[in-house]
């Protein structure tokens, strides 16, 4: 919910406005976006900031004309002109309350606040104006309070945002802040025109210290008006959100009943196993990281005749979270596609806060979430070898790891080969994988359909490749797609996707220097920046490509053939 009561704009029929948006909708958590600055220490900087503008109670004006209230197609929602230095913010609060009950606090808050800020300005006295105001964004927190005093915090939240921007691109951040530390940073790319993003928040608050949550934008000098349609923090629903690419198990009271290094015999879940195997046969890939004997674990894992379905095992002592990061570090995937299954809350809790887009799942949950359509994955020849290519990297990185001389040697040693071909009827399916799974290395972020991609295959104005890699450690089979946009004067690569398993090869520059060979000695190559691809841009800077144009927030670079680019990668073509 927004506060209004600077603005002099008002929505009539604000109630029933708010009453139809939140009647039907799940639990909310009653957050209250404020405006505030970012450097903020009033009144004393009302004398010594040259960035100070009175408003009429005598403060600084953040938001230009007050966060105002609008009609949109969600309901009520907020224009945001952000001065510099400008922040929305509010308290953040864990416990959620029901739909109804959220509408009518969010009518309650929007009448008050209009009644005592009504007050505030029939009087000249700017000390009186603080005075009143004080008592209200006192009275305001409590109203909340009361309302959210008897429910159960809420661990798994999501911060989900409507924009609708008519200005330029812009990126903001969502930052967590107690009173003495700075604790969670995300950013959100807002390209012109609407937009939608979630992001996961951890949950800070307690009772023994207050915590913040604000909004503004990543560069603080930047002035810039947005219309929030939606903003609500919601109890993250777990059956939503990316694909599952790795479910990591914990091991004691967990994959087995009871502690290992306490009884050796412990009893296997059965159920888990089968399942285990299920995501392993789907491209789903398993790992471990459990508080125990490495030793000890390895053989109850080979006893029980499941040890290779692991992969990037972390069994120690140190903190899960420490572990989980090393495993989303060596496998080169976002968080957000990890499931972590762990009996113990405090572990869940633990990795939770540095993670929170990792979906924390009891294992008295793991068996029926495992239906969701987060699971359901297209299956594909090289999608049932994912635990073997995945293997195949762990033995890469620990080679790595051992490696004292120059990267290139290293990467040279490893006999990396990369080819070409055109798509066929077979491998298509695994072409429309790629772009559907792959985020970080996918430079236009495009989701294309399998019918858009067919025709794109069988088109004249088009050619597309499908990439196949292998190294010394093995075959990773089809790893890459591209598209190339013929019908300009300049070849385009509209879409490039590869998978994070040969990433830091040299494969992208390496193939993108030897297609603007091919083209004539220049090609061009689009990119469009989205919250998780910035991976891919190592690629534009490591080829010095120019950028050459720009529309509906795509970068169009131009790539030249360097003749002198390393020749590390094996590459070959075949029709």
């Amino acid at each position: 919910m927004f506060e209004f009561i600077y603005s002099k704009a008002i929505a009539k029929g604000y109630k029933k406005i708010i009453k139809r948006q939140y009647d039907k909708k799940a639990d909310l958590i009653p957050l209250l976006w404020t405006e505030h600055c970012i450097e903020c220490a009033a009144p004393t900087c009302y004398t010594t900031c040259k960035r100070y503008k009175r408003r009429s109670d005598g403060n600084c004006i953040r938001i230009v004309g007050g966060v105002s209230p609008i009609i949109t197609d969600e309901g009520l929602g907020a224009e945001v002109e952000f001065r510099t230095w400008a922040k929305i913010e509010s308290q953040l609060n864990i416990k959620p309350i029901k739909s109804k009950t959220y509408s009518l606090l969010y009518c309650s808050i929007s009448a008050f606040g209009r009644f005592f800020r009504g007050l505030a300005n029939l009087v000249s006295n700017t000390p009186i104006q603080r005075f009143i105001d004080a008592g209200w964004f006192s009275y305001r927190q409590k109203v909340i309070n009361a309302f959210t005093k008897k429910r159960t915090p809420i661990h798994a939240l999501s911060l989900h945002g409507k924009l609708k921007n008519k200005q330029q691109e812009t990126t903001l951040l969502v930052d967590v802040k107690s009173a003495s530390k700075h604790l969670f940073r995300e950013s959100i790319q807002v390209p012109l025109g609407d937009s939608e993003f979630f992001v996961s928040i951890p949950s800070y608050a307690s009772a023994e210290e207050l915590h913040f949550i604000n909004i503004h934008p990543a560069n603080a000098e930047e002035h810039i008006a947005l219309t929030f349609e939606y903003l609500e923090l919601e109890p993250t629903n777990k059956t939503e959100g990316k694909k599952v690419k790795c479910v990591i198990w914990d091991l004691d009271n967990t994959l087995w009943k009871g502690v290992l290094i306490e009884d050796s015999n412990v009893e296997v879940n059965s159920q888990f196993v089968e399942l285990i195997k299920r995501l392993d046969r789907s491209g789903i890939v398993n790992s471990i990281a459990s508080k125990n004997d490495k030793e000890q674990v390895v053989d109850k894992l080979k006893a029980l005749g499941i040890d290779e379905y692991f992969i990037f095992n972390k069994i120690n002592w140190n903190p899960k979270s420490i572990n989980i990061g090393k495993t989303i570090e060596q496998m080169n995937i976002n968080p957000n596609t990890i499931v972590f299954v762990d009996d113990n809350p405090f572990e869940r809790n633990e990795v939770s806060l540095r993670y929170p887009s990792i979906t924390c799942i009891d294992p008295s949950e793991m068996l029926s979430f495992s239906t969701c359509k987060r699971f359901n994955t297209i299956v594909t020849e090289d999608s049932q070898k994912r635990r073997s290519t995945y293997k195949m990297l762990e033995s890469l990185k620990e080679e790595e790891d051992n490696w004292t001389g120059n990267i290139d040697d290293f990467l040279q040693s490893c006999r990396i080969k990369a080819n070409l071909s055109r798509p066929t009827e077979e491998t298509l399916p695994r072409c429309y994988e790629l772009l559907q799974r792959t985020n970080q290395l996918n430079a236009s972020g495009r989701r294309l359909s399998l019918d858009e991609v067919t025709a794109l295959v069988n088109s004249e104005r088009a050619d597309t490749y499908v990439l196949r890699s292998s190294d010394k450690f093995g075959d990773y089979g089809i790893v890459g797609f591209l598209i190339v946009d013929k019908s300009g004067d300049i070849p385009c690569i509209t879409d490039f996707v590869i998978s994070c398993r040969v990433a830091n090869k040299k494969i992208e520059p390496t193939l993108v220097n030897y297609l603007s060979k091919k083209y004539n000695g220049k090609v061009l190559f689009n990119y469009k920046k989205t919250n998780r691809n910035g991976p891919m841009f190592a690629l534009i800077d490591e080829l010095k490509m120019e950028r050459v144009a720009s529309k509906d927030g795509v970068d169009v670079y131009s790539c030249s053939y360097n003749d002198h680019y390393p020749q590390i990668v094996m590459l070959e073509e075949f029709s």
